[in-house]
């Protein structure tokens, strides 16, 4: 300290006429510096101090002994969790409720329209040749697609998203003109009409013409231009001379303009007929489950876990459901905790939905409901396994007993088959080592303090209202988050006095004392942030205790540095 006052005692001689404003900045250097979360401002002090009295200090080193605060963070069970899945009930006790679609069959991955390309020549029927003038209908064409689909017979379809490609190569030597219709395809009640123009050919080199269409939003009747098929549209195409163009020569009994149409990622919104039998199975799907990604390592002991699983069919058609396989997946550790229920491995038969109204809001589905919990399954187990993600294998059918409806069935993309987790988890519980972690920023080196710090120590203030005690560790780390060194504090934050009932009867404070050796300064001037990993137990196990609202632990990191100042400094 003695340099301190030599320091002390030249800045006082160099200012002892200046104004109090220059005392009081004086007085800061010579305490205890106060600044805000992160930011030292001592440097740019010294440096106005310094600089005006140069000429006394010459080429003199510094050492100067600053104490400033680094972080302060507050940390709930909103930071274990995520706080939009917790609740309190009406005495402040804590739930973990959570939500997810386990599974979602989209109704595409149950009636599938495959891309289908028709091509059609169109020619003048006899031998010989013809004079075609301007503006002249050289042909007409009425034609029905039939989409290869199985078993299933649709009668009806809404096209959610969707493309109709036309591709039209012509032989005539002048501009021809074209309408493409498909009559029973509406959309707000108008029919699909497309026309285009095709340049002159020949038959050496014909002309070719690329459209595309939108088919998204249109009504489809797919009973055919009778009525009575099913899979089978409709279409309509005229081909005739322009009216600005010349007199052209075709050939008769040769297709002297060919059509490719091809229909293209055709998406159903809607759809009504007969949905066949099919079947599916699908192994080994993992869904992620995000609820407990903050926790890296340990254990959290489980009082009760209730999961209940809701399966909805609210397409209409009959469906069997078989769960063969719901797998707990933690990948931090490699461990795997099969659901023991009597749900795996049963065939569940689910009946159609119901549609009074002919409209998507009027659905009426079909629900089954399962409740998992301590007295029929493992799974507190289960969820004790700290699962980030869920496995599942599953098998699934449509119109297991054939064509009840009569041909009746519908569906909309809206209202899928879907099986649905609810987890209710109250936070009663026993924790060993389970480690919390997260990164914050933390730049002490845009003061340009830290580039010369000799020793110093870090302390850590914990106000701990947990009924925990926690060790904790900070990984120093640099912008591309490369890890830089760690402090770790040398001994355990206590846990607070509980009462009879296990509830916290007021925080306790701890203060850790964390050395800074030479590596860890010398990496201070390139950590940009910090990995805060705290590793909590509770210290009276294997007694549950319970979680409330109230509670947290607030944490405060100082750091108090012997700094060193010489020219290059200032």
């Amino acid at each position: 300290m003695l340099q301190n006052r030599v320091l002390t005692s030249t800045l006082r001689n160099c200012f002892e006429s200046e104004s109090s404003h220059t005392q009081k900045l004086f007085s800061y250097l010579s305490g205890t510096v106060k600044t805000t979360i992160r930011t030292i401002i001592i440097s740019s002090l010294l440096g106005f101090l310094l600089g005006s009295c140069k000429q006394d200090i010459g080429g003199a080193n510094w050492d100067v002994d600053i104490l400033a605060p680094v972080i302060r963070t507050e940390l709930t069970m909103a930071d274990l969790l995520a706080d939009s899945l917790l609740y309190a009930t009406s005495d402040g006790a804590l739930r973990l409720k959570v939500e997810r679609p386990l599974i979602d069959l989209p109704l595409d991955s149950i009636l599938k329209v495959p891309d289908t390309t028709i091509i059609k020549g169109v020619s003048v029927p006899g031998t010989g040749t013809v004079s075609v003038p301007p503006g002249f209908n050289i042909a007409g064409l009425v034609e029905e697609t039939k989409f290869e689909l199985g078993d299933a017979a649709l009668k009806t379809l809404r096209v959610r998203s969707g493309l109709l490609k036309l591709a039209v190569k012509s032989e005539v030597e002048t501009e021809i003109d074209f309408d493409y219709n498909i009559p029973l395809a509406r959309k707000f009640g108008i029919q699909f009409s497309s026309s285009g123009t095709v340049a002159a050919g020949s038959p050496s080199n014909p002309a070719v013409g690329q459209f595309e269409f939108d088919l998204s939003g249109y009504n489809i009747d797919l009973r055919g231009t009778e009525g009575t098929s099913f899979n089978t549209l409709g279409t309509s195409l005229t081909v005739r001379t322009s009216e600005d163009g010349d007199t052209a020569v075709v050939t008769k009994g040769e297709p002297f303009v060919t059509m490719e149409y091809t229909f293209q990622d055709i998406l159903p919104d809607y759809g009504s007929g007969y949905f066949g039998q099919q079947s599916s199975n699908v192994e080994n799907e993992n869904t992620e489950l995000d609820v407990l990604n903050r926790i890296t390592e340990g254990q959290m002991f489980l009082d009760s876990v209730t999961i209940g699983l809701e399966i909805t069919n609210a397409v209409g058609a009959d469906a069997r459901f078989r769960m063969d396989e719901l797998s707990s997946i933690n990948t931090r550790n490699s461990s795997t905790i099969d659901l023991n229920h009597e749900i795996i491995g049963s065939n569940i038969l689910l009946t159609r939905a119901q549609n009074p109204t002919g409209e998507v809001n009027g659905v009426i589905p079909y629900v089954v409901n399962y409740e998992l919990n301590n007295s029929n399954s493992n799974i507190v187990q289960f969820i004790e396994n700290l699962p980030d993600q869920l496995g599942f294998t599953f098998g699934f059918e449509i119109n297991p007993l054939g064509n009840v409806s009569a041909g009746n069935d519908f569906f909309y993309f809206d209202r899928p088959f879907q099986a649905i987790m609810d987890i209710d988890v109250p936070l009663r519980t026993t924790l060993s080592n389970l480690t919390l972690v997260d990164t914050i920023d933390w730049n002490l080196s845009e003061t340009g303090v830290v580039e010369s710090v000799n020793s110093g120590t870090f302390t850590l203030k914990a106000i701990n209202g947990f009924p925990l005690e926690g060790q904790v560790e900070l990984v120093m780390l640099d912008e591309n988050l490369v890890e830089l060194g760690s402090l770790v504090a040398p001994s355990t934050i206590a846990a607070p006095q509980l009462d009879n009932d296990n509830k916290v009867i007021a925080p306790l404070e701890s203060n850790l004392i964390i050395p800074i050796n030479e590596e860890t300064a010398n990496s201070l001037p390139q950590t940009k942030k910090v990995r805060i990993m705290v590793r909590f137990n509770t210290p009276n196990q294997p007694q549950f205790v319970e979680f409330y609202d109230t509670y947290g632990i607030d944490l405060k990191l100082t750091g108090n540095f012997n700094l060193n100042f010489g020219t290059s400094t200032l």
